[in-house]
């Protein structure tokens, strides 16, 4: 008779410092694969969905979040400055 195979839950939850890394690490691709100002747009896009991703919402508009996940995104925001003004825009 044969076994039920049961099916493995993969591991990447919002809250999993693993998909959160990984979140961080494509948003440096993103950022670094910007050149025009159609870029830069949906670049800044990205990064503020990435901070509203990994935030609880309190209110309208108001978000709170831990900070490990603000050091990431100041990182990143930081990261993104020095892109623009290395293209000159």
């Amino acid at each position: 008779m044969r076994s039920k195979v049961r099916k493995v839950k993969h591991n990447y939850h919002y809250s999993n410092p693993t998909f959160i890394r990984g979140a961080y690490k494509k948003a440096l691709l993103v950022i670094d694969s910007c050149e025009t100002e159609d870029h830069f747009n949906a670049t800044q896009n990205y990064l503020s969905n990435f901070l509203m991703m990994f935030s609880d919402k309190v209110e309208d508009r108001i978000y709170e979040t831990d900070t490990f996940n603000l050091k990431m995104f100041d990182r990143l925001k930081k990261k993104f400055l020095e892109k623009k003004l290395s293209l000159g825009w």
